[in-house]
This record gives C-alpha cells, structure tokens and sequence, in this order.
C-alpha cells in the first residue's frame, strides 16, 4: 500500500513538473518574440515597444537633421546585416515626455531571438501641434526655479510656481541632461533653464492644453 501511494504521488508530482515546464515553454516562447516580455520589464521614463507597422498612429516625428538620418540608415544596415532586418522584427518606443511635453526621444530595434541586435535613438515631437507652451507642475515642490545654466550650482534667475506658464526656446525643445537630470531650455519669463527632473520621474513639466 505505502509503495502504491508513493507510485502515485512520484506520477502525480511528474505530472506537474511537466505541466510547469510546458507553460514555461511557451512563456519562454511568447517572451522571444516580444521584447515586452517578462525577461524586458519596461523601462523607467519610456514607454512599452510596439511593432514599426503601427508606427503611423503613434503621433510623433523624428529625423530632424542629416545625421539623424544618416544614424537610422546605418541602423536599418546593421539590422540587415545581422539577419534581423525583416519587417516584422522592427520595433519602436517613446520616452513618457513626448506625449507629456512634445518633445523626447524615440528608440528603434531589430528584435531577433529574444534580444535586440541593434538599436538606435533620436530626437522626437508630437506629430500634430508646435508646442510653445508649458506648465509647471513640479512634483516635489511649489516650483521651480529658473537657471543661467543647466545646473542645480547655477545662479537662479528666478522662481516659477506650479501653474505658471514657461515657453520652450525651441520646437524640438533644447534638453540637456546633467546631474542625472533633464533640462529645458526657456525663453519666458526669462531666458534660461528649468529642470524637468530624473529622466525616470514623472516630471516637472506638461503641456498648456492638457
């Protein structure tokens, strides 16, 4: 009888060693061919990847200057180099400011084999308005505070508070990251930079019309 029970439970314990390595399997599966997947936990400050074929609906630009350009041209030639240039292997993702704050950064990838052979960045804005407007809305404070340079030893300028409202100097804005922050350039009220704090807050920044 105790040989019987112990039958039964070695066959009831393979059971489940097998079930457990089948959904393994197919999670190991799902996870390779989506760099979204369990092993590629999202990114503090980007957003999820998604397939280059919904790129249109995505609402952005890139591809400001000629060395843009050029640098997602070299890319799309590595990736094909390395085998992974086919349609369906080319991903895309947006830092959390684009929608925020109409600028940020855009990254491309060739996915193979679960990893990315290749990836490349660059400048990215909202793809239907100009953004001339920003609120502050500072997180961590009632404020922030206008600098000559994009530095926290910087001489301050002046202090905005959170609601008032800064323009950018440019459309792409001018960010510049220093001390582990991202800084904006402005040109009102006065003319210098605001931190939009950790590229992986929430930051101290968002459009006028949101």
């Amino acid at each position: 009888m105790i040989y019987r029970d112990t039958v039964k439970r070695l066959a009831a314990i393979a059971s489940i060693a097998l079930l457990t390595t089948s959904i393994l399997s197919a999670k190991a599966i799902a996870d390779a061919s989506d760099p979204n997947g369990a092993g590629s936990p999202p990114q503090a400050g980007w957003g999820l990847w998604f397939p280059r074929s919904q790129i249109a609906g995505a609402n952005f630009d890139s591809g400001f200057s000629n060395s843009e350009l050029g640098g997602f041209m070299d890319f799309e030639a590595i990736c094909t180099e390395a085998g992974a240039g086919e349609p369906a292997n080319y991903w895309f993702r947006l830092t959390n400011s684009v929608y925020r704050m109409g600028t940020g950064r855009v990254e491309f990838g060739c996915w193979q084999n679960g990893r990315f052979a290749y990836t490349y960045s660059s400048t990215a804005i909202l793809g239907d308005q100009t953004v001339n407007c920003l609120y502050v809305r500072a997180i961590d404070s009632s404020g922030l505070n206008i600098r000559a340079e994009p530095s926290t030893r910087s001489r301050i300028l002046r202090t905005v508070r959170n609601g008032s409202r800064i323009t950018p100097s440019t459309f792409p804005a001018i960010i510049q990251e220093n001390e582990g922050r991202n800084w904006v350039q402005i040109q009102s009220p006065v003319r210098g930079w605001v931190s939009d704090d950790r590229p992986t807050s929430q930051g101290n920044l968002t459009l006028c019309d949101r």
